[in-house]
């Protein structure tokens, strides 16, 4: 191998991992948050049961303020996912402990394939611990069913 291709290989690699640490700084990682566990039924019912029992956090870059996130709901999955799976519409209801502020999110996913699409909420209202109460109404084209309600807490920078 030439001393000629050898540095370019170098050059190369620096400029890589110099490319990697640059933009190291720039995304946030998901953190887990524990939640009781919501049960409910597929609406296929011949399915696994929705029963999620955490939401995964990511965190506002400090540039874009202080007390923001975004949770999202990833761990629900249907075998029913080759007929488009089915319907959830979720609610996150939210009480600020430091701020006393409150409220509710919500969202509607497809429950399919694991890892497809997520409910995705966003919290904006100051820095502190949140109390978190989740649940959701599951559906197809011919029936729904509601989940119980479970809970958690979180905590914004």
């Amino acid at each position: 191998m030439s001393l000629r291709r050898v540095t370019g290989i170098a050059a190369a690699t620096l400029a890589a991992a110099g490319l990697a640490v640059a933009g190291a700084g720039t995304a946030s990682a998901e953190t887990e948050v524990p939640m009781t566990r919501c049960l409910g039924l597929s609406p296929y019912i011949v399915d696994q049961p929705y029963a999620p029992a955490r939401l995964f956090l990511t965190q506002s870059l400090p540039n874009e303020g202080p007390g923001k996130g975004t949770l999202r709901l990833h761990d629900v999955a249907s075998l029913w996912f080759f007929a488009g799976g089915y319907q959830s519409d979720v609610r996150l209801d939210w009480r600020n402990v430091d701020n006393g502020k409150t409220g509710t999110l919500t969202d509607t996913a497809t429950v399919g394939t694991p890892g497809g699409d997520s409910a995705k909420f966003f919290l904006d209202a100051g820095p502190g611990k949140y109390d978190l109460t989740m649940s959701a109404y599951n559906k197809h084209a011919l029936w729904g069913m509601p989940t119980t309600s479970c809970t958690g807490s979180v905590t914004l920078n």
